[in-house]
């Protein structure tokens, strides 16, 4: 387990891909099945994000015709982290989307796509 230092808000823990006191992404889901979900109101923004990288890696990996395996040799990330991500169990971190993107030659990280949240959602 590796923990961050203090800071003025106090200490948060990061623990296998898991932020602050955030649960998991997938287990905000109030209906339908990961990662076209409907998440719960009070889902934390990063629980949306990861459900748009969901999608985004899911769709490039169809497109390419990667599996888990393939996509973790090119990215040289392992296939059970990709599988995780795509089932929304951690929050992937900087570098893993780096790899990801990179291995990809495409964007999965959603840049202003918060915008496009649903009014009345706690980030709308």
């Amino acid at each position: 387990m590796m923990t961050v230092r203090e800071t003025d808000v106090g200490a948060a823990e990061v623990e296998e891909g898991l932020v602050r006191n955030d649960q998991a992404p997938n287990t905000y889901i109030v209906s339908g099945e990961w990662p076209h979900a409907e998440l719960s109101p009070d889902a934390p923004i990063g629980a949306h994000a990861e459900q748009e990288i969901a999608r985004r890696l899911k769709a490039a990996m169809e497109a390419r015709g990667l599996t888990h395996r393939s996509l973790g040799e090119r990215s040289g990330l392992g296939w059970r982290t990709i599988g995780r991500v795509l089932l929304g169990d951690v929050y992937p971190d900087v570098a893993t989307l780096a790899r990801l993107e990179e291995a990809l030659d495409t964007e999965i990280y959603p840049t202003r796509w918060h915008r496009q949240l649903q009014p009345g959602s706690p980030e709308g």
